[in-house]
Formats: C-alpha cells, structure tokens, sequence
C-alpha cells in the first residue's frame, strides 16, 4: 500500500499533463537567462577595463564593482532590486517607480555576475603578452583597435572554458526568480502544485527538466567550443 502510494505521488504523468503550461515557464527562464547574460558580459567587461586603467580613480571604480557585485547573494540582490531599489528611486525623483519582475530579475543577476565576468576578463587581459600590445602600436593602431584586433580575439579563447561554466551557473541562478513572481518554470509549477495538490511529480519533473537542459546545453557548447578553439588557433 505504502508502494503504490509512493508510486502514485512520484507519476511524472501529471507533469506531462501541464507540459505546455510548464514548458511555457521554461521559456521564459531562457528569456531571463539570454538578457541578464547579455547585461553581466557588458557591464562585466567595462568593470574590466575600467581594473587594468591607469588612472587610479578608474581602477578603484572597477574595484568597487567587483567587490560589491561578486559577494552580493544572488537571492538578497534579486529582493533588494526589485522592493528596495524602486523605494529609493521614487524619493529621490518624488515620483512612483516600479520596476516589472522580469526588469529586476535581469538587472539582478546581470549585476552579480557581472562581477565574476570582470575578474575573468581581466584574467584573460593581462594575459596577453605586452609584445602583441607594443607590435599594435608598432604597426600604428590605435588603443581601441589593439583591444578589439589583438586583445580580445585572444581573451574570448582564454575565458572560454571559464566563461561556460558561469553561463550554467546563471542560468541554474534563473531558478530563484519565481520569488518575485516572474513566470518562470518554478512559479508555474508551484501554481499547478497549489491546484493539484501533489508537489512530489511536479517538483521532481522541474528538476529531471532543469538537469537535462543544462546537461544537454553545456555538453553541446563545450564541444562546439573546444573544435572552434582547434580550429582557428591550433
């Protein structure tokens, strides 16, 4: 009895019945997933350049970012974005602000791992021999293009392998941003939960789901990676 309770709770055909309904939310992580990288590798790089700057008013600036944003907990920012930070702004502008989940959950993890992004960019920069930089300039190009002609063509192979293993980790990050209501898979899953009343096939269907996206997602680009890395610079 005990068994066929046990089974009954773990059938995944009830996660098959709401597969639109959560695949939907799925769809959605990749939304928030495909914007907050694009916002992490911007500022990420900024953060970046702004480190290895002579100046030393820039460098402490690019410091800050990345101490600041590296050590923030993804959960605490993601609340203090989407609750605290439209508080402050509306004072300040004495003006209502409010900022849509799906806004706040971009800027959020955006932010956070725009931190690790820097440090892995910078890494990757002052990697580069000084004699590539100094033949640029040999060759009378410009500072700009010596970073995008010499410098970063170098970078992306070195961060590569590192930068994947980021990539996984904000997306598994997208898994949080149910907490303020954005209808990702998570907070559908715990809607039908709420309907349905049986956690274990549903939650444990999110999970199998999670995992085979990001099993499947990592493999294929670390291969299609690594073959580029042989073919253009072996």
């Amino acid at each position: 009895m005990f068994s066929e309770a046990l089974r009954d709770s773990l059938d995944l055909a009830l996660f098959w019945e709401y597969r639109n309904v959560l695949l939907q939310g799925l769809l959605f992580n990749l939304y928030v997933f495909g914007a907050s990288a694009g916002v992490a590798l911007a500022l990420g790089l900024g953060a970046a350049l702004l480190r290895i700057n002579r100046l030393l008013p820039f460098r402490a600036l690019g410091t800050l970012h990345v101490e600041v944003f590296r050590n923030a907990p993804d959960y605490i920012m993601l609340v203090w974005i989407h609750f605290v930070l439209p508080l402050l702004l509306s004072a300040v502008l004495r003006t209502r602000i409010e900022f849509h989940p799906f806004v706040s959950a971009v800027i959020a993890l955006g932010l956070v791992y725009s931190g690790y992004y820097a440090e892995t960019f910078r890494a990757g920069i002052q990697s580069i021999p000084r004699g590539h930089l100094e033949a640029g300039r040999a060759c009378g190009m410009s500072e700009r293009q010596i970073l995008w002609r010499i410098v970063m063509p170098q970078v992306v192979r070195k961060m590569l392998p590192e930068a994947l293993n980021q990539l996984v980790s904000l997306f598994k990050a997208t898994t949080i941003v149910s907490l303020i209501a954005v209808p990702d898979l998570m907070y559908r899953v715990s809607m039908v939960t709420a309907t349905e009343m049986k956690p274990l096939p549903l939650y444990t269907g999110a999970a199998l789901l999670y995992f085979a996206v990001v099993f499947v997602a990592a493999g294929t680009v670390r291969f299609a990676s690594e073959r580029w890395r042989q073919k253009i610079y072996a």
